[in-house]
């Protein structure tokens, strides 16, 4: 199962504070359409659409469409920062 480090948690965090219903708002992680299949977008969204596995962890919620559970399940979500300031998400394979 996708797992996220606290800088990832916190960011939800923070993303889903500003939302219309934050006790039920999460990130949606779910494939790209229009010519870029294999990427990832991510979504705020006020809660999971139907067949998507929901993740509660560390206080947030994600929502992952089932192609993005299966390709994410051995994975973790993590944050990059870059000097100028911006964020990114960043996934990685888990260690075992």
């Amino acid at each position: 199962m996708l797992s996220l480090t606290d800088n990832a948690a916190d960011l939800v965090r923070a993303l889903t504070s500003r939302a219309d219903h934050p006790d039920q708002a999460g990130l949606r992680i779910a494939p790209r359409g229009n010519g870029q299949e294999g990427k990832l977008a991510v979504a705020i969204t006020g809660g999971p659409d139907a067949g998507d596995q929901v993740v509660e962890t560390k206080g947030i919620r994600v929502f992952l469409d089932p192609v993005a559970a299966a390709r994410l399940d051995d994975k973790y979500l993590d944050v990059n920062y870059t000097p100028g300031g911006d964020v990114s998400f960043r996934i990685n394979r888990q260690q075992t």
